[in-house]
């Protein structure tokens, strides 16, 4: 069972999702705290000596400046914009062996590796559409692609387990 946590800005504004040593490290080292006292939500983890309760989300103590973030259109963040899912037939599959990355104009007529260029394909369609422009084999995007925001691509797996624990910062 995965025992993620999510870290909270000092103003409850959503960082990102951490593992539950990286939470304990903080909560101990007095850099996070529970984020209210009506959150209830928790984890229970072994120590040494004995169980421990950790809270599912924590709060920053103090106020964190986010820097800009350039996010580069890798495999993964391909995938995860995607939702791991075929742009041409809707495909879902979270096997990285099933899924490739397509081009949506082809390279070699001049297509680029920008974020508005790269999709989601199972091998099926990839093949099928091979080196030829949409309107040359009759496909069509399921959505558009574009470069995702920075917190919106690290959010976008969270398992239903994860969306009931953090349903109060997450409206996905």
């Amino acid at each position: 069972m995965k025992r993620e946590v999510l870290l909270l800005n000092s103003c409850e504004q959503v960082l990102k999702i951490i593992s539950w040593q990286k939470a304990v490290k903080l909560l101990l080292a007095g850099k996070a705290t529970k984020p209210h006292t009506t959150y209830k939500k928790s984890h229970t983890i072994r120590t040494t000596t004995g169980e421990m309760k950790i809270p599912a989300a924590i709060v920053l103590v103090r106020f964190y400046e986010l820097p800009d973030h350039d996010i580069k259109p890798t495999r993964l963040n391909i995938f995860k914009r995607d939702n791991y899912t075929c742009q041409y037939c809707g495909c879902k599959s979270k096997s990285h062996k099933t899924l490739t990355i397509d081009h949506v104009h082809p390279k070699c007529l001049g297509g680029d590796n920008g974020w508005t260029n790269l999709v989601t394909a199972c091998r099926g369609c990839n093949i099928k559409k091979s080196n030829k422009l949409l309107k040359d084999c009759e496909f069509k995007l399921i959505t558009k692609p574009k470069k995702p925001k920075y917190f919106g691509l690290q959010l976008s797996c969270i398992d239903e387990n994860g969306k009931k624990l953090w349903e109060e910062w997450i409206r996905v």
